[in-house]
């Protein structure tokens, strides 16, 4: 994980992740929007630049994404009104935040389907973690586990008891997001670490033997 990547994760977690109520289907729905957005702006990028209309390639994707997501909320809205209702303005946060625009705005010259990848990779890769900060928030937090249900209800799931979940329903406010946020980047940036530490050591390991 790189020092950019470290900075777009907090930056990221403090406008996407916190805001949302700390239920594993409200992540669930923030995290298909995101990879929506990228999916549909990396798109939309490259066909601005094979036109020639570079100009307004920043113009155009942010409309694009402003489009894509009013578009998704209404689809949402007709399928589960009660998560619209609930998520309410968080729809528009992925949109414009730095993961978005770090990500999708960053100067390469990698192809079109190997940037689209590139950057579908690096989503799910912070999806993986946004999931994980979720349904640690449903479980512990609140003491369910939460999904898309039916007639416009969410699926909720009572995995803890009311005695055993006060002791962590601290991590259902802002400031138990916020640290929960932080432990767990912590520890994927320390799991890391040790791989990065492991992989150099197994390389110069082998670089040693060859050079016997």
């Amino acid at each position: 994980m790189t020092k950019k990547s470290i900075f777009i994760y907090i930056a990221a977690s403090i406008a996407i992740l916190v805001p949302v109520p700390g239920r594993f289907v409200y992540g669930l729905t923030m995290i298909m929007e995101l990879i929506l957005l990228m999916t549909v702006g990396t798109s939309v990028q490259f066909l601005i630049k094979k036109t020639g209309y570079e100009k307004i390639n920043t113009v155009a994707t942010l409309f694009t994404l402003l489009c894509v997501t009013i578009l998704y909320r209404n689809i949402i809205a007709a399928l589960q009104s009660e998560i619209a209702l609930t998520l309410g303005f968080c729809f528009y946060l992925p949109a414009f935040s730095s993961f978005m625009i770090g990500f999708m705005f960053s100067e390469n010259d990698l192809p079109p389907v190997k940037k689209l990848l590139a950057n579908l990779i690096t989503t799910f890769k912070f999806s993986l973690f946004a999931l994980f900060f979720f349904l640690v928030r449903d479980v512990f937090g609140f003491g369910t586990f939460t999904f898309f249900g039916k007639n416009h209800n969410i699926f909720e799931h009572v995995v803890l008891g009311e005695d055993r979940t006060t002791p962590f329903s601290f991590l259902a406010s802002l400031p138990g997001g916020l640290f929960l946020a932080a432990i767990i980047l912590f520890g994927f940036i320390l799991v890391r670490k040790r791989f990065y530490i492991i992989h150099r050591f197994t390389a110069n390991s082998k670089k040693g033997g060859t050079e016997k």
